[in-house]
């Protein structure tokens, strides 16, 4: 892929820049360095100097955790628009997580330093990175909130029905998803193993939730799936 230019982005105007004039970008371009990476490339590795802040321009990108068995745990899949990483006080201080890209992903650069020296001439986009990194926080906490306080196949459930809503395309009285992430990866995401999530594929195959091939899922019938995500049972509550 070509690099996308800040001006010609198609999320600009919903990202941090959306206050910024048309006319101020070069300042922003002088800011950071942008750069392809391709599938399972890996952006930044926990326990390494957080120096700076990531955007993500186009793609898709995990950001994931490894326990002392090497077993990853993803955390979240970042999507165009949103911020990755840390920018602590103190330069001793390290990513909390890794993040490696799943598909061809572009993504910009901001240094510590440039970016302090950017925000103070153009407080509105350090505004708008405060909103994202909250928003990051809120997403964590949830997902932590749901590993406790939720069994795994509605975790499964309401996983797939995200996954519908923004990359779902009708198909033959459903919904058709093909997967960018494997079997392990959709466990890594619910926090169980692979043995358990493709069980849980099963039991949704069998209760005429959805069939599957390979990666390809097609949702027979989303509302019902909605549900158990929601209140987890299929059942009208």
């Amino acid at each position: 892929m070509r690099k996308i230019v800040c001006e010609h982005c198609a999320i600009r105007g919903t990202s941090c820049l959306q206050d910024l004039p048309a006319e101020r970008l070069d300042e922003f371009h002088d800011c950071g360095t942008s750069a392809i990476y391709k599938p399972r490339q890996v952006v930044f590795h926990e326990g390494t100097p957080a120096g700076g802040l990531y955007i993500l321009c186009h793609g898709a990108v995990k950001l994931y955790q490894a326990d002392r068995f090497g077993r990853e745990h993803i955390l979240a899949i970042a999507a165009p628009g949103d911020v990755l990483g840390e920018m602590p006080m103190d330069e001793r201080e390290t990513y909390s997580t890794s993040a490696e890209a799943l598909t061809e992903s572009q993504l910009c650069y901001l240094p510590r330093a440039r970016l302090i020296q950017f925000i103070q001439v153009h407080p509105m986009t350090g505004v708008r990175l405060i909103a994202a990194l909250s928003a990051a926080l809120s997403a964590a906490r949830k997902k932590a909130g749901d590993l406790v306080l939720k069994g795994a196949e509605t975790r499964l459930a309401e996983l797939l029905v995200r996954l519908v809503r923004t990359n779902g395309t009708p198909a033959n009285g459903g919904t058709h998803l093909t997967l960018a992430y494997s079997r392990r990866e959709l466990a890594e995401m619910i926090g169980v193993s692979t043995e358990t999530a493709i069980r849980l594929l099963g039991k949704l195959k069998r209760k005429r939730l959805l069939a599957t091939q390979q990666r390809e899922i097609t949702i027979n019938d989303l509302e019902r799936l909605t549900r158990l995500a929601a209140h987890g049972s299929v059942e009208p509550g």
